[in-house]
């Protein structure tokens, strides 16, 4: 064997390795994460990747409206070819409710344990902690989704680093609207907390303020007759959508009721850990039939086909109504079913789909899947479609709908395996050892 082989063979195993690197690393990033410990609250994780998957799934719809919301003849018929069965896919932005219940129970539930040991808590020490889970890698979002407009993003870029675009700007980031409803919900959270706290009765003034949440909500939609005088279709077709969105779909006051709730669902397992329940095996089909149900028909709002039964007639007293309670139906019945099924005796092991470990993957990438699918679905599209030059579509068939998410999914993770590996995870970390030097308890 001459000298050169060992070397010429060392060599070709360090470029395989190379070009092998871009799918082993993401593989080995996943498989890390799936063999995690187990969490304490395996829900978590389960009602998380649910949400994901939503959230991109109403994409994907999205982007046949914005495709056809010149043509309203096309996008009719696209509605149209949906079966009603399956409109409430439709609403599958309902996920965001789902993430606002569960952050602000995991961040309660924290708070509430270091107040029950310390007897305070360092309000400093929890806006840092948001600060390196929260900003780093919605830099890197702010900064990427900028370079299609860097105008926008040098004169209204602020907005956004304060999380105030919700209020005065129409955002860089497509999804940042949800995320500024978090953070200035964060900001009244650890005080809120330290408030209740020292009530005779927290649970009782968590359910007040969660009516009085619905009520403003009914407030808000009643000072302005045309939100619920309208049909939802000509929200699309003829009257401007910023009439409904920037009161009733943007902003804190009318979507806070899930936030409150997840403090809720926080102080009912901090105060209450030995309450129990025996349910029956037909008495759990009853609250999982049940509850299910209420979420499936939340769900039906808002109804984009003219011709549903519910506009013949229209009864705006009834749209109202349903206005104001269908995302407190939705998240309300999930955490009702959550909390049944926590206290129930029998139950001392979650489902096997609760527990899946692809839940636990979906979970850890949710924040950088959530800021990042967008591209990939206008990517997924012109792949399915086969074409850039969209003027010429003229109908979308559903069976289109499946392999444009799948391929968008692929894509997603994909990227998201990457930035929670360079960018979330280390900060994260990063955050933790600052925290330590700074706060010895």
């Amino acid at each position: 064997m001459s000298p050169e082989q060992p070397v010429q063979k060392s060599f070709m195993k360090r470029l395989a390795h190379l070009m092998a690197y871009p799918v082993t690393q993401p593989i080995a990033i996943a498989s890390e994460i799936i063999h995690q410990p187990d969490k304490a609250f395996p829900v978590i994780d389960f009602l998380k990747g649910i949400s994901v998957l939503m959230v991109i799934l109403f994409h994907v719809f999205f982007a046949v409206f914005f495709l056809f919301k010149k043509d309203i003849e096309k996008l009719n018929a696209f509605i149209q070819s949906i079966p009603s069965w399956m409109s409430f896919i439709l609403s599958s932005d309902k996920a965001v409710d789902i993430f606002f219940l569960l952050s602000s129970f995991l961040l309660s539930y924290g708070l509430l344990k270091v107040y029950h040991k310390q007897k305070s808590i360092s309000i400093k020490r929890f806006y840092l902690h948001r600060f390196f889970r929260i900003y780093p890698l919605f830099l890197v979002a702010l900064l990427l989704y900028g370079l299609a407009d860097p105008h926008k993003l040098f004169t209204e870029g602020w907005y956004s680093l304060l999380f105030i675009e919700n209020i005065f700007s129409k955002g860089i980031i497509p999804v940042q609207w949800s995320l500024s409803i978090e953070v200035q919900f964060y900001l009244i959270l650890p005080f809120l907390i330290l408030f209740l706290v020292k009530r005779r009765s927290p649970i009782l003034w968590l359910s007040g303020l969660i009516l009085i949440s619905v009520l403003v909500r009914f407030w808000v939609a009643y000072q302005t007759p045309q939100i619920y005088q309208t049909p939802w279709y000509a929200f699309i077709h003829t009257v401007d959508p910023a009439l409904y969105m920037d009161a009733m779909y943007y902003v804190i006051e009318t979507r806070i009721t899930p936030l409150l709730l997840g403090v809720l669902w926080a102080f009912m397992l901090w105060y209450k850990p030995h309450y129990s329940l025996s349910l029956s095996t037909f008495q759990k089909g009853v609250v999982l039939f049940t509850g299910l149900s209420l979420v499936y028909l939340s769900m039906q709002y808002p109804f984009y086909n003219a011709q549903s039964s519910y506009y013949h007639p229209f009864n705006d007293s009834l749209n109202l109504a349903v206005i104001t309670l269908h995302r407190f139906v939705f998240s309300g019945s999930i955490l009702l079913m959550v909390l049944l099924f926590h206290y129930d005796q029998n139950t001392k092991i979650s489902p096997p789909l609760v527990r899946w470990k692809g839940w636990r993957l979906l979970s850890e990438v949710a924040y950088p899947m959530y800021f990042f699918h967008f591209p990939f679905i206008a990517l997924a599209w012109v792949i399915v479609l086969g074409t850039v030059n969209f003027d010429h579509i003229t109908h979308i068939e559903l069976w289109r709908i499946p392999l444009v998410f799948f391929l968008a999914f692929g894509f997603t993770l994909y990227l998201s395996l990457w930035l929670n590996y360079w960018v979330e995870s280390r900060f994260i970390r990063m955050g933790k050892r600052i925290e330590s030097r700074w706060f010895k308890s």
